[in-house]
């Protein structure tokens, strides 16, 4: 089988996790992050949350400055992100794993929520990811995937993006760009997302909902409901 990105991932180096952590920690393209997080925060009040592909843990850090109750756990393919990750959330509580969301060690019905941003479209084998995730999720609690998604209206993402890119150095207004069109390349359209989804547990108790952020209209917000 051909790898969706997961592969690459795995044998990242230190210096292109610490990389990939100072290109993505710079407004507007860190804005996304406390978006996320303010997004999340109406819908738990305490429990465990897990951050599937968590990276750099930027995503943990936000949350935690909103709600410090919250039990914090991170999973990452990726053994140089964890140690980024474990470096940026050195002084807040949060257990941190190295593996694939395809197989994890969690117990079954084990957290309170289950949060993902930009990694769903690289997984190998999403349905069996999936299907990881309802296992894992208690019951009557939900998952919440934010993805950027192919389909996107192309002339107001252009004009979205020209506006953000203005707020940037040369450099990443150079590489950015690029990496964005390698995103929405390899993501899914909605249609897909759709079938993938229609194959797991959460097969008619999900929704999929077309949101900005950083004011840019390439993201999707996949729900997914684990029914009693």
């Amino acid at each position: 089988m051909k790898t969706r990105g997961e592969s690459y991932f795995i044998g990242l180096p230190c210096f292109g996790a610490q990389v990939y952590d100072r290109f993505l920690n710079v407004e507007p393209i860190q804005a996304r992050i406390p978006e996320i997080a303010h997004d999340l925060m109406p819908r738990i009040e305490g429990g465990k949350l897990l951050d599937v592909g968590t990276g750099p843990g930027r995503l943990l850090i936000e949350i935690n400055r909103l709600n410090p109750n919250l039990e914090l756990f991170g999973l990452d393919i990726s053994a140089s992100m964890i140690e980024v990750a474990r470096n940026n959330l050195q002084n807040i509580p949060a257990n941190l794993q190295i593996g694939s969301i395809q197989h994890t060690n969690y117990d079954s019905n084990f957290f309170s929520i289950i949060t993902c941003s930009g990694s769903f479209y690289l997984w190998d084998y999403p349905e069996e990811s999936i299907e990881e995730i309802y296992r894992i999720l208690k019951e009557g609690q939900s998952a919440y995937l934010f993805e950027v998604y192919k389909d996107i209206n192309k002339e107001e993402y252009q004009i979205a993006l020209k506006n953000n890119l203005r707020q940037l150095n040369w450099m990443r207004r150079l590489f950015g760009p690029f990496a964005i069109r390698e995103s929405i390349k390899k993501s899914y359209r909605i249609e897909e997302i759709t079938k993938i989804i229609e194959k797991t547990s959460f097969a008619g108790n999900y929704s999929i909902e077309k949101i900005k952020l950083s004011g840019i209209p390439m993201w999707v917000r996949i729900s997914l409901k684990k029914m009693p």
